[in-house]
């Protein structure tokens, strides 16, 4: 075997394993111990791993009601359009942030 064949199947191989291994670490990478953390968990409880890791985070105002408002687009496969633009709300509440999720108007 030639030596750009073996790099070649090294990397596809690390790609592939890669691949499988995000979905079973995102409830690792991912808690709702921040709040990132627990939006991109809440993306991953909704049925999108990969997603999860892809989604677009732009923190916007802080309302003290509701929590940090965070814009948040992504790539939802299950809706027609395709790009999803979400608006989510993340508070600390005891040790750990809540998440509340809904699309803008």
């Amino acid at each position: 075997m030639k030596r750009w064949q073996k790099i070649g199947l090294w990397i596809g191989g690390s790609v592939l394993t890669l691949l499988i291994v995000l979905p079973l670490l995102s409830p690792v990478v991912f808690s709702n111990e921040t709040e990132r953390g627990a939006i991109r968990h809440y993306l991953y409880e909704a049925g999108h791993p990969y997603q999860s890791y892809t989604a677009i985070l732009d923190k916007r105002m802080l309302d003290p009601e509701y929590g940090r408002m965070y814009d948040v687009v992504w790539y939802d496969y299950d809706s027609e359009t395709g790009m999803t633009p979400t608006i989510c709300y993340s508070k600390k509440t005891a040790q750990q942030y809540s998440v509340s999720c809904g699309t803008g108007p």
